[in-house]
C-alpha cells in the first residue's frame, strides 16, 4: 500500500515539474525559425540599402555637378557684364546672353534634383538678384555710359549678391560632400556587417535544430532524476500524507524542521509530537484532502530551546495530492501535500525592523529638523506628518504636490523642477528655498531627501528631511555685502591710483623739464660744479616717473585693463637685448652676468608668439632684482625651450648668489608693496611692485613664475611661458618673386609726393593708383609684403598704404618691420583693408585704417594731412599748465623757433584762425576744450588738416584713446618720457621731413606702443 501510494504521488509530481527537465534550457524551434527569419531579413535589408545609397550618391553627384556649372554660369553672366562695361562694346555681351540663356535651364535642374526647398528658393531669389544686378549695369552702360554703370559698381551690391551665390553654393556642395562621405561611412559598415549577419544566423539556426534533436532524446532519461534531486534539494519542507492524514515522505528540508521543533516521524501525523497543534492543522488537512481546498501560509510557533526567544516560527501550506484523471476536484483526495518554511530569522527581522521604526518616530520627533515621508512618485500621503506641523497645512492640503503651496513664490517652479528630476531618476534630492511657517513667517530651509529602495530596485518610498539654516543664509548675505563692499573699495583704489598717476605725471615732467633746461644753461654759463647736483635731480624725478609708472601698470591689471600684443620675436635675440639693457646695472655692484642660451647659441630657442614688451619687461625685473641684492657674484640668465603636448614651453631662470630669502620671507615675496622685509627695503631699497607686476604679466601671458632660495646662498627665479600665446595667422609661404609694380615705365623718385600702395590684388592697385595720381601724389605700387618692404626701405615713401591678407609676408609683419627699423619707423602707414582689426593696427603703430571698398572720399581726406607743405608759422604750444607753456616757450625759443601758445582747445583754435602754425604741440586733458575736441574741430577745417600735431601728455593713454587719435594726431609721446634734445629733433623732423631727399626720422622710443 505504501509502496504504491509514493509510486503514484512521484508519477504525478514527475508530469507536473516536466517544464523543469534539461532540454527545456536550450532554446527551441520558434529561435532558430527566428534566426532563418533574420538571415532573410539581413539579406534583403543589405540589398535595398544597397540601391537606396547608390540612388543618392548619384543623385548628390549630380547636386554637386549641377551646384558647380550653375556658378559657372553665373561666373560667366558677371564677366560677360564686366566686359561690357570696361569696353562698351556688344560683342563682350556675348558671354552674358549666353549665360542667360542657359541659366534658367541649368537652375530648373539643379532644383529637380534639390530635396530642401528653402535652398531651392533662396537659390532662385540670390540669382535672381545678381542677374538683375548685371542686367540694371548694363542697362546703365548704354544709356549713362561708364561713369554711371562704374557708380552702380561701386555700390558693392554685385559683390554681395555674387558672394551670397557662392556661399550658396559652397554650403550645398559642402553638404552634398558631408552627405556622400556619410553614405560611403554607412556603406562601409553595412556591407561587411550585414552579409555576417546573414551567414551566423544561418549557421545558428541549423546548428539549434541540430542541438534541440539531440536534447529532446535524452530529456525523458533525465526527467525523473531530475525530479527527484529537486525534491530532496528544495530549502523548503516538502511532505506528503495519507488518506489518513499520516506522514508517508519528507525531504532533508522538512526532516531538518522535524528535528529542530515538530518532532514527527514517517507513518505517524504531523502532530504527534505536540497534540496541542491538531486543533490547528487538522481541519485544514480534512479540507485539502475531503473538499480540495488549498490552504497557504499558516504560521505555527513551536517551542524551542535552540530558537532566539525560545520558540521557533514556521510557515505551513497544504494542497490535495490526486493522480491524473482519477474524479472529480470535489472527490476525496489521495493525500495531503505539504510545504513548509521556517520563518524564525523573518520574524526576528520584522521585530527589530518594527523596533526600528518606533526608533525613527521617535527620532523625528525629538530633532529639530523636519522629517517627511511621501509615496514612490514623490506625492505626500493625506496623513499628519512633521511637514504639516511646521508649515500649518492640513494633511489634504500637503497630499500629492499640494506641499508647493507652502515655499515661497519666488522659489517654487525651482523647487517643483528639481523635486521632479529626482524623483523621475531616482537621485538624490537637495535644495535651498524659503518655506512658510505657521505663523507666516518665512524661514531658509536646506532639503534633502533619498529613495529607499526595494531588493529589486522599486522605489518603496521616500525619506526627507528640512532643516533651517536661516541664520546661515543671514551670515552668508552679511558676508556677501561685505565682499562687495571690498571690492568697491579696490576698485575705487585703481582708480585712485590710476588718477594720481596722472595727476603726478604733470608736475614731474615739469621737473625733468625745468632741470634739463637749468642743466643747458648751466653748461653755457660754466657752472660745472651745480651740473651733479641738477643731473641728480633729474635722475630722481625719472625714478619717481618709473615708480609712477608701475603703480599704474599696476592700478591697470587690477582693473583688467592691460592688454597683451602678441608678436613673432626671436627668443634668443629677445634675451640678448635684456641681457644688453641690464648690463650696466649688473656690473655696478662689482656683479658679472653669464647667459645660457642652450645649444647652438640659442638655435635651439627658436622663435616665439607673445607680448614681447611684457616679456622683456618680466626678464629685467627679474634681473634687476637679482643685481639690487648681490654684491661681487654672479648672475645667471637661463633660457631653454621644452616641448610638451599641447604645445612648447620657454622655461627663463634667473639665478644669483645673493643674500637669499627665508621660506617667511618667501611667503610675502610677491605680496604688492611688500618686500622681504622692513630691513631689506631700508637697506636696498625699492617699493615691493617689481615683482607682483612680473608675476601678474606671467599669468597674463599663460605662465607662471615660481622661486626658490637659501639664506646667504641666493635665490632663482623661473619664468615658464608657452612659446605661442595665441593661434598664429595662417601661413603664406609663396616662393613666387614679388616686387614693386611701378604703373609707369620708370620708378618714381623717393621723394615727399610719393606714396606707395602694397596690395596683392592688381585691380585695387591699380584703382587706388589712379585716384592718388589725379589727386597729384606719384605712385609706386608692391603686388606682396615682401616686396613692399623693400620698396618702402628703397623709394622712402612720404606714405604707404598697406593691405593685410597677402602671399609672402602679410600687412601685419610689414607693419611690425617698418615700426621696428629706426630709419623708416617714422613712415605714416595707412591699412587699406577688408578685415575689422582697427585695435591690432593702432597697437602695432597704424597712422589711420581703411575698410575696403574704399570710400574715396575717406581715402581723399586721410591723404590730405600728407600732401607736402611748407609751414613758416610758429609752434602752438597749447597746454592748460603755465609752467608747460613756459618752459616749452623757452625751450622752443632757443631752437631757433617762433612759439605761440594756449590755455585750451578753444583758446587753442583762436591762436590758428589768426595765424596757421607750422605745428601744434597738444596737451589732452584741459578745462573748457579738451585735447580731442581741438584735433576734432582742427581736422574738419579742410585749411588745417595738414597742420603736424604732436600730443604731449602726461595721461594714460587707452585703446580707446588712441582710436580717437588715429588719422589726427601724428605723433603721441608722453611727458617725462623724452628729453629736451630729443623733442626738439622729433619737432625738427616733422615740420622739415617733406623735403626733397630728406632723411626721415627714426620713430621716438618715447611713443605709447
Amino acid at each position: 500500500m505504501q509502496s504504491t501510494g509514493d509510486m503514484s504521488i512521484k508519477t504525478a509530481a514527475a508530469q507536473r515539474w516536466r517544464f523543469l527537465a534539461p532540454g527545456r534550457r536550450v532554446p527551441g524551434s520558434p529561435l532558430a525559425f527566428l534566426l532563418l527569419a533574420l538571415a532573410v531579413a539581413t539579406g534583403g535589408w543589405n540589398y535595398v540599402e544597397g540601391a537606396r545609397s547608390r540612388a543618392e550618391a548619384d543623385r548628390l553627384g549630380r547636386v554637386m555637378a549641377l551646384s558647380e556649372r550653375v556658378l559657372s554660369t553665373m561666373k560667366d553672366l558677371e564677366t560677360g557684364q564686366r566686359g561690357y562695361v570696361l569696353t562698351g562694346r556688344d560683342d563682350y555681351l556675348a558671354p552674358y546672353d549666353t549665360a542667360l540663356a542657359r541659366l534658367d535651364g541649368e537652375l530648373t535642374a539643379l532644383d529637380a534634383v534639390t530635396l530642401d526647398p528653402a535652398i531651392r528658393e533662396r537659390r532662385r531669389q540670390v540669382v535672381a538678384a545678381e542677374r538683375d544686378y548685371a542686367a540694371r549695369v548694363v542697362s546703365l552702360r548704354r544709356t549713362g555710359g561708364l561713369p554711371a554703370a562704374t557708380d552702380l559698381i561701386q555700390t558693392g551690391e554685385g559683390k554681395r549678391t555674387m558672394d551670397a551665390v557662392r556661399t550658396l553654393t559652397a554650403q550645398v556642395q559642402d553638404g552634398a560632400g558631408a552627405e556622400l562621405k556619410r553614405l560611403a561611412e554607412a556603406d562601409a559598415l553595412r556591407s561587411p556587417l550585414l552579409p555576417l549577419v546573414t551567414l551566423v544566423s544561418g549557421l545558428a539556426a541549423v546548428g539549434l535544430l541540430a542541438r534541440l534533436a539531440l536534447v529532446r532524446r535524452r530529456e525523458s532519461q533525465r526527467m525523473a532524476d531530475l525530479l527527484e534531486s529537486v525534491l530532496e534539494n528544495a530549502p523548503v519542507g516538502l511532505g506528503f500524507l495519507d488518506g489518513d492524514l499520516n506522514l508517508r515522505h519528507m525531504n532533508r528540508a522538512l526532516g531538518n524542521m522535524s528535528e529542530r521543533g515538530f518532532g514527527a516521524d514517517v507513518g505517524a501525523p504531523i502532530w504527534a509530537f505536540l497534540p496541542s497543534l491538531r486543533d490547528a492543522l487538522a481541519p485544514k488537512l480534512a479540507a485539502a484532502r475531503d473538499r480540495g481546498l488549498v490552504t497557504a501560509n499558516i504560521e505555527v510557533g513551536v517551542p524551542a530551546e535552540s530558537a532566539p526567544g525560545g520558540t521557533r516560527y514556521f510557515e505551513v501550506s497544504f494542497f490535495p495530492l490526486r493522480r491524473r484523471g482519477r474524479g472529480p476536484e470535489s472527490e476525496r483526495a489521495d493525500g495531503v501535500g505539504i510545504v513548509m518554511d521556517d520563518v524564525t530569522l523573518g520574524k526576528i527581522a520584522e521585530r527589530r525592523r518594527a523596533d526600528s521604526e518606533e526608533r525613527f518616530r521617535s527620532l523625528t520627533e525629538a530633532t529639530s529638523a523636519i522629517v517627511w515621508t511621501t509615496t514612490p512618485d514623490g506625492a505626500f500621503r493625506e496623513v499628519a506628518s512633521e511637514w504639516t506641523r511646521f508649515t500649518g497645512q492640513s494633511p489634504a492640503e500637503a497630499a500629492g504636490a499640494g506641499f508647493l503651496a507652502a515655499i515661497h513664490p519666488d522659489d517654487r517652479e525651482a523647487t517643483r523642477v528639481a523635486w521632479e528630476h529626482a524623483v523621475a531618476g531616482r537621485t538624490l534630492y537637495t535644495i535651498e528655498h524659503r518655506l512658510r511657517r505657521h505663523d507666516g513667517v518665512w524661514r531658509h530651509m536646506e532639503g534633502r531627501s533619498v529613495p529607499i529602495l526595494e531588493e529589486d530596485g522599486r522605489v518603496r518610498e521616500w525619506v526627507g528631511a528640512h532643516a533651517d539654516v536661516t541664520a546661515r543664509k543671514e551670515a552668508e548675505l552679511e558676508l556677501a555685502a561685505a565682499k562687495e563692499a571690498a571690492e568697491e573699495a579696490n576698485r575705487a583704489k585703481s582708480q585712485f591710483l590710476a588718477n594720481m598717476s596722472h595727476e603726478l605725471r604733470t608736475p614731474l615732467s615739469a621737473v625733468i623739464g625745468y632741470s634739463e633746461m637749468l642743466q643747458e644753461e648751466l653748461e653755457d654759463l660754466g657752472e660745472e660744479s651745480l651740473l651733479g647736483d641738477m643731473r641728480k635731480i633729474e635722475a630722481n624725478a625719472r625714478h619717481l616717473l618709473g615708480l609712477i609708472n608701475d603703480v599704474l601698470d599696476l592700478s591697470k591689471i587690477e582693473a583688467e585693463r592691460m592688454e597683451v600684443y602678441a608678436e613673432d620675436l626671436d627668443v634668443a635675440e629677445t634675451v640678448r637685448e635684456v641681457a644688453t639693457t641690464v648690463d650696466a646695472l649688473v656690473v655696478k655692484k662689482g656683479n658679472h652676468l653669464d647667459l645660457h642660451l642652450g645649444e647652438g647659441d640659442g638655435k635651439d630657442l627658436g622663435r616665439a608668439h607673445t607680448d614681447a614688451t611684457k616679456l622683456r619687461q618680466c626678464l629685467i625685473n627679474l634681473l634687476s632684482n637679482a643685481a639690487k641684492f648681490t654684491e661681487g657674484g654672479t648672475i645667471t640668465l637661463s633660457a631653454a625651450r621644452e616641448h610638451r603636448e599641447g604645445g612648447d614651453r620657454l622655461r627663463f631662470t634667473v639665478t644669483d648668489t645673493g643674500i637669499g630669502m627665508s621660506e617667511e620671507q618667501l611667503s610675502r615675496l610677491f605680496q604688492r608693496f611688500t618686500q622681504a622685509d622692513a630691513s631689506t627695503t631700508r637697506r636696498f631699497g625699492g617699493t615691493g611692485l617689481g615683482l607682483a607686476i612680473t608675476r601678474a604679466f606671467a599669468r597674463m601671458l599663460g605662465g607662471e613664475i615660481t622661486v626658490t632660495s637659501r639664506v646667504g646662498e641666493g635665490t632663482t627665479f623661473t619664468l615658464e611661458l608657452p612659446a605661442l600665446y595665441e593661434e598664429r595667422d595662417p601661413a603664406e609661404p609663396g616662393h613666387e618673386d614679388g616686387h614693386p609694380v611701378p604703373d609707369a615705365p620708370a620708378v618714381p623718385t623717393a621723394g615727399s609726393n610719393l606714396v606707395l600702395v602694397v596690395d596683392d590684388d592688381p585691380a585695387t592697385r591699380d584703382l587706388i593708383a589712379r585716384f592718388l595720381r589725379r589727386d597729384g601724389f606719384e605712385v609706386a605700387t608692391a603686388a606682396d609684403g615682401r616686396a613692399g618692404l623693400e620698396a618702402a626701405r628703397r623709394l622712402r615713401p612720404r606714405v604707404v598704404l598697406l593691405d593685410v591678407t597677402m602671399p609672402r609676408m602679410d600687412g601685419w609683419a610689414v607693419l611690425r618691420a617698418l615700426r621696428a627699423d629706426p630709419d623708416f619707423g617714422a613712415i605714416p602707414v595707412i591699412m587699406v583693408t577688408v578685415l575689422d582689426e582697427q585695435n591690432l593696427a593702432f597697437s602695432l603703430g597704424a597712422t589711420d585704417y581703411l575698410h575696403k571698398p574704399v570710400e574715396w572720399g575717406a581715402l581723399k581726406e586721410a591723404m590730405e594731412r600728407f600732401r607736402p607743405a611748407i609751414h613758416e608759422g610758429p609752434v602752438l604750444v597749447v597746454d592748460d599748465d603755465p609752467d608747460v607753456r613756459e618752459r616749452m616757450t623757452t625751450m622752443l625759443t632757443r631752437e631757433g623757433w617762433r612759439v605761440a601758445s594756449a590755455e585750451n582747445g578753444l583758446a587753442g583754435l583762436e591762436a590758428v584762425g589768426v595765424r596757421k602754425p607750422g605745428l601744434v604741440l597738444l596737451d589732452l586733458m584741459m578745462p573748457e576744450m579738451d585735447g580731442f575736441g581741438f584735433l576734432r574741430a582742427l581736422r574738419d577745417r579742410p585749411e588745417w588738416r595738414d597742420i603736424p600735431v604732436v600730443v604731449l601728455t602726461a595721461k594714460d593713454i587707452t585703446a580707446e584713446d588712441r582710436r580717437r587719435l588715429a588719422g589726427r594726431a601724428d605723433r603721441i609721446l608722453q611727458k617725462g618720457h623724452l628729453g629736451m634734445a630729443d623733442l626738439a629733433a622729433t619737432l625738427r623732423g616733422l615740420m622739415g621731413g617733406g623735403g626733397e631727399g630728406a632723411p626721415v626720422e627714426g620713430p621716438d622710443r618715447a611713443v605709447v606702443p
